[in-house]
C-alpha cells in the first residue's frame, strides 16, 4: 500500500456496516474489500465520488464537510456559488435575491463567476490551438475526474486541461484585490467555495496537482439552501422579489454541454456519468477515439447538478437554468486579445503539472512489480470469474490482486475454501 497520504471528503464508519456491500459493487475504482465482516476503504484508490454515501443503506459512509460556522473567526467572509446554487430554487428568486440572503446570513460579498467562466474558456480555445498535438483535451473541471485518471488511467493525466478552472483563478484575483481595497491581511480573507459535492471540497484541501488552493473551505449547498431558504420567503412576503427582475445572468459550469458549449467547438464531447466516462477514456487508451478536440467530463448525472449535496431533482434545475438564461440581460463580451496576453504570462495556468497518484501498484521496484503481475495472472487464472464478491473483493481479478500483495488469501474465494 502506497505510503502517501489522501485527504478524502468522506470517512467510513465500519461498526455501521452490515456485510450488503452495495457500496463495494458500486465503486468506480474498486476502493472498497470486505474484511472481517467489515467495509474497508482503500485511501489511494479513493476518488471521493460518494457513490458510496449515496447507496450504503446502512449510512456507514459518511461525508466530511465544513460548516459555516467554522469560517465565521474570519474577518471579512467572501462566498462563490457554484452555478448550481441558482438553480434550486424557482425560477423567479433571481442571483440577486439568493446573493442579498446569503449576506444576511453572514457573507459580507458573494461573487458570481458564470462570465468568469467565458474568459477560461477563451484561454482554453487559445491553448489547444497552441498544443493541437494533445488531443483530445480533457476538462480539469470535475476533480472526480482528475482523481479517476490520477488513478485508473496514469498515462492520460498528460491529457488533462492545465488551465485552471475558474472558481480558483477568480478566488486568486479576488484576495490580492480586497486585501488591497479594504486594507486588511490576505489571511484575514475567508473565500468559501459553496459546492455540490465532495469532491469539490478535496480539490480544495488537496488540489490533483499538489498545488496551494485559493479557497479556504466549502459548504455544502444543501447547508446553504437550508438557511436561506426562510430569508427568502421572507423577501417574497415582503415583495422584494419583485425588485429584482432585472439582471444579468450566465450559465455557469457544472451543467452538462456548458463547458462544451461555451468552448464553442464543433469537435467536443461532453459526457456525465462515471461508466459512460470510463468508456470513454477507454477508448482514448485503445485509439478508438478520433476526431474530439475536448471532452467535458462530469462524474454525476446532468453534470454538478446531480452532486449529492444538491436539493433540487437534477432536470427540474436544468429546466430552471434554461429559463433563468431567457430572462437575464446579456453580459459583457470577452476581450480575447486581453485573454490572449494573460495567457502568455501563465495567468491562466496551474502551479505544477497533474500528476498520476502514487498507489500499491504503482511500484518503484521493476523486478518486485513484475514478480506481482505474474502472479497476479497465475491466481487469476485458477479463480472461477464469477465475480461474486463473497471473497471480499469486487472481482475476481481484484481478489487475484489482493492475493499477489498478501492482502487475502486464495481459500478466501469460496471456490477455495474448506
Amino acid at each position: 500500500m502506497a505510503e502517501n497520504h489522501f485527504y478524502h471528503a468522506l470517512k467510513l464508519e465500519s461498526a455501521k456496516c452490515k456485510g450488503k456491500l452495495k457500496c463495494m459493487n458500486a465503486c468506480p475504482t474498486n476502493a472498497i474489500r470486505y474484511r472481517k465482516n467489515r467495509a474497508v476503504l482503500l485511501n489511494d484508490l479513493c476518488i471521493d465520488c460518494g457513490i458510496c454515501i449515496e447507496v450504503c443503506p446502512d449510512k456507514a459512509f459518511l461525508p466530511v464537510i465544513d460548516g459555516i460556522e467554522d469560517f465565521k473567526n474570519m474577518k471579512y467572509l467572501v462566498a462563490i456559488p457554484s452555478s448550481v446554487l441558482y438553480y434550486q430554487f424557482g425560477i423567479d428568486v433571481t442571483p440577486t435575491i439568493i446573493h442579498k440572503a446569503l449576506k444576511k446570513i453572514g457573507f459580507d460579498r458573494v461573487y458570481d463567476i458564470s462570465d468568469f467562466s467565458e474568459e477560461i474558456a477563451a484561454a482554453s480555445i487559445h491553448h489547444l490551438n497552441e498544443h493541437s498535438k494533445s488531443k483530445p483535451m480533457i476538462s480539469s473541471f470535475c476533480p472526480t475526474i482528475v482523481r479517476l485518471i490520477q488513478v485508473n488511467y496514469p498515462n492520460l493525466v498528460k491529457l488533462l486541461e492545465p488551465v485552471n478552472v475558474p472558481r480558483e483563478i477568480i478566488a486568486k484575483v479576488l484576495r490580492g484585490k480586497l486585501s488591497e481595497e479594504l486594507k486588511v491581511d490576505e489571511d484575514d480573507i475567508g473565500i468559501i467555495y459553496l459546492t455540490p459535492c465532495p469532491a469539490m471540497t478535496v480539490s480544495i484541501k488537496q488540489p490533483a496537482e499538489d498545488g496551494i488552493s485559493q479557497i479556504d473551505g466549502a459548504v455544502t449547498i444543501k447547508e446553504i439552501y437550508n438557511l436561506i431558504l426562510p430569508i427568502i420567503l421572507n423577501f417574497q412576503k415582503s415583495g422584494d422579489l419583485d425588485k429584482a427582475k432585472g439582471y444579468h445572468f450566465r450559465k455557469g459550469w457544472g451543467v452538462l454541454g456548458h463547458i462544451a458549449r461555451d468552448l464553442g467547438e464543433n469537435r467536443c464531447l461532453a459526457v456525465a456519468g462515471l461508466k459512460p466516462i470510463k468508456k470513454i477514456l477507454d477508448d482514448i487508451e485503445n485509439s478508438k477515439l478520433r476526431d474530439i478536440d475536448f471532452i467535458e467530463a462530469l462524474a454525476c448525472d446532468q453534470g454538478c447538478l446531480g452532486g449529492l449535496f444538491c436539493v433540487t431533482n437534477p432536470y427540474i434545475a436544468k429546466h430552471n437554468s434554461i429559463l433563468m438564461e431567457k430572462k437575464s440581460l446579456p453580459g459583457i463580451p470577452v476581450n480575447k486579445e486581453e485573454v490572449i496576453k494573460k495567457y502568455n504570462e501563465g495567468f491562466y495556468l496551474i502551479d505544477n503539472p497533474i500528476l498520476p497518484r502514487s498507489t500499491r501498484s504503482s511500484e518503484k521496484d521493476l523486478a518486485l512489480s513484475v514478480k506481482r503481475i505474474k502472479q497476479k495472472e497465475r491466481i487469476l487464472q485458477k479463480l472461477p470469474h464469477k465475480d461474486c464478491c463473497l471473497c471480499g473483493a469486487p472481482t475476481c481479478e481484484t481478489f487475484a490482486e489482493d492475493c499477489a500483495y498478501g492482502e487475502a488469501d486464495l481459500t478466501d474465494c469460496i471456490f477455495f475454501s474448506e
